[in-house]
């Protein structure tokens, strides 16, 4: 029988019936049994056992339960009905390609056609988030003077153009838009998108800048969020932390950055997960563990959804770039800082440059610095080849689910 520091279940329930006066009697059940049923739960769920019974932190330290616990998260609902998308941008060049893909060996590719809703002949897009909502994807467009974002269904090829906000324009002023946020809102049945934003002045104010009240202008950043349903931009009014490595993800309804340099005076140095209601338009911040792993020197960190759960995979240098670690870290519950667990790590793994994006059965695309595609298998801790996107290019992976429902909705 498999033991977890030679404590059975029963002696585990007997533990916390000791401790809070109760007499009960249980059925000794087996720990392989015992497992089985415990590694279904949630990973919020696992984490909140632990204030009930410390006995129970030893769970993820244990092998068999491990292996039975990413069966379960890597075979769940989450990829039902999707498919695959690899988006494909050059350093350099204005090569820009997104390719459907019928399987995750990538060998059957379909190169879909961007909109086009500007009419331009060198189309640049980036795609927001790590999945497609309802079938909608939300694009970032730099074919215009200024970014424009874009709505679309690849399914139905409708697409709608979200309009500027009038905070876009303002004279002697360079706007810079450093975040974005792409999700839907299931309380009010409506797509929103967030982004942080920051004034800057630029070259051409200094001839004109006595005549111009620039105490009426916010040099600090600031959100703004847009509602497809009212089709406009409102500014929010919320005081938290400005810096971000990335460009975020949603599920759930709930955007998601990872931020650093602190999120108040007490904790300035911190590290932390910054995230965003849709529905109801608060921010939270879940700070990270004081762990090695953690803390200490990174090359990157890139968030992820795994399976419906937030995850953060970070590069550990040791003999960069030969010798990479890599950790998958899962966070249990936003705003919690004890629900982060250490889930996986994987040592040595040369010359990766950076993941791409993660794929079903727990499957993590990454590329190499070679140009060379990888696919990581977390259950068999093996890695496959699959082919060369060529060096100098950048890559993401999109989960998708098809859809023919209109973006505004079966009323519009």
């Amino acid at each position: 029988m498999i033991t977890m520091e030679n404590k059975t279940l029963k002696s585990l329930e007997m533990e916390h019936n000791s401790a809070v006066g109760i007499k009960k009697v249980s059925i000794d059940i087996p720990n392989d049994l015992s497992f089985s049923i415990i590694s279904k739960l949630s990973v919020k769920t696992l984490k909140r056992f632990e204030c009930v019974c410390k006995s129970r932190t030893v769970l993820f330290q244990n092998s068999y339960f491990m292996s039975l616990f990413c069966k379960n998260l890597y075979n769940h609902s989450y990829y039902d009905y999707t498919s695959l998308l690899l988006h494909l941008q050059h350093k350099t060049t204005s090569i820009d390609v997104l390719y459907s893909l019928s399987d995750e060996q990538f060998e059957n590719n379909i190169k879909l056609n961007w909109p086009n809703p500007f009419q331009m002949d060198d189309l640049e897009f980036e795609i927001l988030g790590s999945r497609s909502i309802n079938g909608v994807l939300c694009l970032i467009s730099y074919s215009q003077t200024s970014t424009r974002l874009v709505l679309w269904n690849p399914a139905t090829q409708e697409f709608k153009v979200i309009p500027t906000s009038f905070r876009e324009s303002v004279p002697y002023m360079d706007i810079e838009i450093t975040r974005y946020g792409f999700g839907y809102d299931s309380v009010r049945e409506d797509y929103k998108v967030i982004r942080q934003i920051m004034y800057n002045p630029n070259s051409d104010s200094e001839s004109d800048i006595e005549d111009f009240p620039f105490e009426d202008i916010c040099y600090q950043l600031f959100w703004e969020i847009y509602s497809l349903q009212s089709n406009s931009w409102k500014k929010l009014d919320s005081d938290i932390p400005h810096n971000y490595i990335d460009q975020g993800l949603c599920i759930d309804g709930m955007c998601h950055w990872w931020g650093e340099e602190g999120y108040d005076n007490e904790n300035y140095d911190e590290e932390y997960l910054l995230s965003f209601d849709l529905s109801n338009e608060v921010f939270h911040i879940t700070p990270i563990p004081d762990d090695k792993n953690f803390r200490s020197i990174l090359y990157w960190k890139d968030l992820v959804v795994l399976n419906g759960c937030i995850a953060l995979i970070s590069n550990h240098i040791k003999n960069y770039p030969s010798d990479d670690i890599f950790h998958i870290s899962i966070l249990g519950e936003v705003g919690v800082k004890e629900s982060w667990i250490k889930f996986y790590t994987v040592w040595p793994f040369p010359y990766i440059e950076h993941p791409i994006g993660v794929g079903k059965n727990g499957y993590i695309f990454l590329i190499e610095h070679t140009g060379k595609l990888v696919c990581f298998n977390v259950n068999t801790n093996m890695v496959e080849e699959l082919g060369n996107v060529g060096h100098g290019f950048e890559g993401r992976t999109i989960i998708y689910e098809r859809s023919i429902v209109p973006i505004g909705g079966m009323n519009t």
